[in-house]
């Protein structure tokens, strides 16, 4: 008797994409796995990005059901994946950004390893190839995708996070732990915590996405601060960026506690004690410079803070950006 395999839900999560969401619908359209259904959710584009999709789904006749959402508002990348999420049946979810392409065998090939049971894991990570704007290959294949903790160092210099690109995962990271704080900028440093909270992640060593490097990605944006032209428009983003960081933090203390395997206590004080000092600095963006003065102090009596204080002061007494 041949098992009935568990249907999975495959995403496409675009925001302003026009000229590479043809390429990631078309990529979620081929996944040779089945029963699939590919939720197409564009975050309110101001764009064609969303005429582009539905020009593909009118025109596509293969096995998959298809689900299109448009967010009435702009959401951020943890809204739109919520809401994905909100109207997903699968058992796994196999995510897709509007300018990456999916090879045909990624579904299939995600799901065989989170089916393992001799050593389950509730997410895997693959390979990723990279292209350039153009889709040509830029001569990379990308095989530092998983980054996990090292639990001897101090629980701010923690690094659990993988490429979202690549990622595949069961729904109960979801279902378990609850939605992402909107504020979250990328879902990979979220959702692979409570991966490897809960039983951990998998590698699969081969390539089985085009990932897109451009101009216009959020990792060139969020590493490139420094590019914005304006002190007000580095200021915002350095401010979006603290937020970001903050309600991962409040993430990880809830996954931590949920898990109950923090017996001492030592894990959640060293994660509240980051949480109050990134609290100080995000609000310190909304403050003048003698407020951002007194924050930059009151940063230095936490462990960890001289760092923090420095920011503070250098960024927002000082330099005001």
């Amino acid at each position: 008797m041949i098992k009935e395999q568990p249907l999975v839900s495959f995403f496409v999560i675009s925001y302003k994409q026009e000229e590479f969401i043809r390429d990631a619908i078309q990529g979620a359209f081929a996944q040779t796995y089945e029963p699939l259904e590919i939720i197409l959710s564009d975050d309110c584009s101001p764009d064609r990005t969303f005429e582009i999709i539905k020009e593909e789904t009118e025109s596509y006749s293969g096995p998959h059901r298809i689900i299109l959402n448009q967010n009435e508002s702009n959401q951020g990348i943890a809204g739109n994946l919520n809401r994905a999420l909100e109207l997903a049946k699968g058992q796994f979810i196999i995510a897709s950004a509007g300018d990456d392409i999916s090879l045909p065998e990624r579904t299939a090939e995600i799901v065989k390893r989170l089916q393992e049971t001799e050593s389950p894991v509730d997410m895997v990570c693959s390979y990723c190839e990279e292209i350039d704007e153009t889709g040509k290959p830029i001569g990379q294949i990308q095989k530092d995708v998983l980054f996990l903790p090292d639990t001897n160092e101090p629980v701010r210099k923690w690094a659990c996070g993988a490429t979202g690109a690549c990622l595949g995962y069961n729904r109960k990271l979801y279902d378990k732990f609850g939605p992402l704080d909107i504020r979250v900028i990328a879902e990979d440093w979220v959702l692979p915590f409570r991966a490897w909270v809960e039983s951990g992640i998998a590698l699969v060593d081969k390539p089985l996405v085009k990932h897109r490097v451009h101009g216009r990605c959020l990792s060139v944006i969020y590493q490139d601060i420094n590019a914005e032209r304006t002190p007000e428009s580095r200021h915002l983003l350095r401010r979006k960026t603290t937020g970001s960081t903050l309600a991962r933090a409040k993430d990880w203390l809830h996954v931590w506690q949920i898990s109950g395997d923090d017996k001492d206590g030592h894990i959640g004080k060293q994660m509240k004690e980051w949480i109050r000092l990134l609290e100080i600095e995000w609000r310190a963006y909304d403050l003048n410079r003698l407020q951002a003065l007194k924050s930059a102090i009151k940063a230095m009596h936490y462990s960890g803070g001289f760092k923090v204080a420095l920011r503070i002061f250098y960024r927002l007494v000082l330099r005001r950006q």
